[in-house]
């Protein structure tokens, strides 16, 4: 990433074309749509798009811009040190394109990031083995002070040709009649999903059980059950791919937090990784 870059981004924020950014550049229209070409693969996702004449930000371009944003105003020597955070397979999978941009923003903080589920994730906050620890709690920490995230919503994930079933025609009774693949016990996902079956007296026979939402949309793509998942673990080429129904309405999930001690004071660095994260949240 280069700062001509980041400035012919900028010129095409305000005056929404390439013809105008490369006059202001010095530049070609052809020069600037490389530039901003090698911003995209770098960051690999999408800057601008055209609507009508005009280009303007997508919503990736959007966090992107702010990013950028922020680290023209502040100079990179403001912040440096060490952050430590602990977090589950899901918000690690969300959040990674943030956490990839926070690290070549700000080059001289180290972000070192744990695989823990839930439980650990706050038993590292509560020890100073961590900084920070995001996940999917399934009730309030009260001795830990929390900032909201994402709300993750429930998504059941079939097979691309199964059967029409619709949003409207789906309950805890029909979902019981499906070959399940579901995330592994002790997960708060899992656990949510017990609840909801127990309070309708319903039994929950899972076909197979998985460790993270990828691994439950291997399982459907190989057909061998409907799986639920998070739908923040979908990607766009999953729509051709499965079916997806919200189970938005059925089950209700509980919204990612992020955790540190009410002892710890953040330093600047690490308000500045809340600020990245609440952004893209």
């Amino acid at each position: 990433m280069e700062l001509r870059q980041l400035r012919s981004l900028c010129f095409i924020v305000k005056h929404g074309s390439l013809k105008e950014a490369a006059k202001r550049s010095f530049l070609t229209p052809a020069a600037v749509s490389l530039q901003i070409k090698g911003l995209e693969q770098e960051l690999g996702v999408k800057i601008f798009e055209l609507k009508g004449r005009k280009l303007t930000l997508t919503t990736q371009g959007e966090v992107f811009y702010y990013e950028a944003s922020e680290k023209a105003k502040h100079p990179i020597s403001d912040f440096s040190g060490k952050i430590f955070l602990a977090a589950p397979a899901c918000l690690r999978y969300y959040y990674l394109p943030s956490f990839a941009r926070f690290r070549a923003t700000y080059p001289s903080i180290k972000l070192t990031i744990f695989a823990r589920n839930y439980f650990d994730a706050s038993a590292m906050v509560r020890s100073g083995e961590a900084d920070l620890a995001m996940g999917l709690f399934p009730h309030p920490l009260v001795d830990l002070d929390e900032i909201p995230l994402i709300a993750p919503k429930l998504t059941l994930v079939l097979p691309r040709h199964s059967g029409r079933m619709t949003a409207r025609e789906l309950g805890l009774k029909e979902l019981s009649r499906h070959r399940l693949v579901l995330l592994q016990p002790f997960t708060t996902t899992r656990t949510v999903i017990e609840g909801a079956f127990r309070k309708k007296n319903l039994s929950l026979r899972p076909e197979m059980e998985a460790s993270t939402c990828m691994e439950v949309k291997r399982y459907v793509a190989n057909a061998i059950g409907a799986g639920i998942v998070h739908d923040i673990c979908l990607d766009p080429e999953d729509s051709s791919r499965f079916r997806t129904i919200s189970l938005e309405n059925i089950i209700s999930h509980p919204r990612a937090r992020l955790v540190y001690h009410p002892s710890k004071t953040l330093s600047p660095s690490e308000k500045k990784f809340i600020e990245f994260i609440r952004f893209a949240s």
